[in-house]
């Protein structure tokens, strides 16, 4: 026999409208799978406040008779309390397992490196898998992410680079580096930044400055768009929501179609576009990497009905835009 407990906590500070927050959202369910298990995390979401909130669900199923320390499981409610929950992620985040590969030089402080230098470095990460190094497990999810050597984008005459993912927005103009801001989001991210990131209206009162990777729309900061000046108006972020949203990027892996290189979640016509999609039901980790992956490849008349038969119930689109230097995405419209 069988019983399950489910706590449920409500990320008040998410508005799935907004392409950061939504990365946020996943990059917290897989850190919470990790710490605890991928089948006790399940992530949904829930209108509140006038847009859809994400909910982590933690299930603990447990057999009538399991030897346990004073009566005590590890998803007691006292381990569910935000701020608690908040510092638990916060010890697993400042050393993550794919650390040491951001750290790497061969990788850089940007996806600017050449396909072979590309390819040798996972063949490196590939080894040390399978020689049981679970952590490098994890690093090649990273570079699935990052992109593949089997296309190459020209970059000179005499050299080209391996093809990187949609998702990145800078790569060394104007000093802004896209993996060199990983390491120092990492290494600069507390869970108080967590905290005001997935509790709290977002009041971007943290320094932006080499701490956010310009997924969210606010990060377009265009001198038309703007009161101030952005050149002596320093950028400010929710640096919590990004250090969370680096961690969903192996939901986000790349594979070679034809002649280009497609990154999951993103279509490319009349413009570059990340689609996601919002389910109502609580998922698993792998479920909802599967939507993500379906919700990509739905066409056709029957689109809308398979959308329902696999609990989506919103779905939201941005067009990631160029604005000199920079890639931006545009706030989230619904679709």
């Amino acid at each position: 026999m069988t019983t399950q407990t489910k706590t449920s906590l409500v990320l008040s500070g998410l508005d799935g409208s907004n392409p950061l927050a939504f990365l946020a959202a996943l990059g917290t369910a897989r850190v919470l799978s990790m710490v605890y298990s991928v089948e006790s995390i399940r992530l949904g979401w829930q209108l509140a406040a006038g847009t859809w909130r994400p909910v982590i669900s933690f299930a603990d199923l447990t057999s009538v008779g399991d030897d346990r320390v004073n009566g005590d499981s590890k998803f007691d409610e006292f381990e569910l309390e935000p701020a608690t929950l908040c510092e638990t992620m916060a010890d697993w985040l400042s050393s993550p397992p794919q650390l040491s590969l951001l750290e790497s030089q061969d990788l850089g402080d940007n996806l600017t490196i050449s396909p072979e230098a590309f390819r040798t470095l996972a063949s490196e990460q590939l080894d040390r898998a399978c020689e049981g190094d679970a952590s490098s497990n994890i690093a090649l999810a990273f570079l699935a992410a990052f992109g593949t050597d089997a296309v190459h984008q020209p970059h000179s005459k005499d050299r080209s680079l391996m093809q990187d993912t949609a998702l990145r927005t800078m790569s060394g103009a104007g000093h802004q580096h896209f993996i060199k801001f990983m390491r120092e989001i990492i290494a600069n991210t507390t869970s108080t930044h967590l905290y005001s990131s997935l509790f709290q209206r977002w009041t971007y009162e943290d320094d932006g400055r080499g701490m956010n990777l310009r997924w969210d729309p606010i990060d377009d900061r265009r001198y038309a768009l703007r009161w101030k000046n952005p050149s002596s108006d320093p950028p400010t972020t929710m640096r919590g929501a990004n250090r969370l949203a680096i961690e969903a990027l192996p939901l986000f892996p790349t594979a070679p179609i034809g002649n280009s290189l497609q990154t999951t979640g993103f279509r490319s016509a009349n413009g570059t576009f990340f689609c996601w999609p919002i389910w109502d039901s609580e998922l698993t980790l792998p479920v909802v990497q599967f939507l993500l992956q379906r919700t990509q490849s739905e066409t056709g008349d029957n689109a809308s009905a398979e959308r329902r038969a696999f609990g989506i119930c919103a779905k939201y689109r941005s067009q990631r835009i160029t604005i000199g230097k920079f890639r931006n995405f545009t706030p989230g419209t619904s679709v």
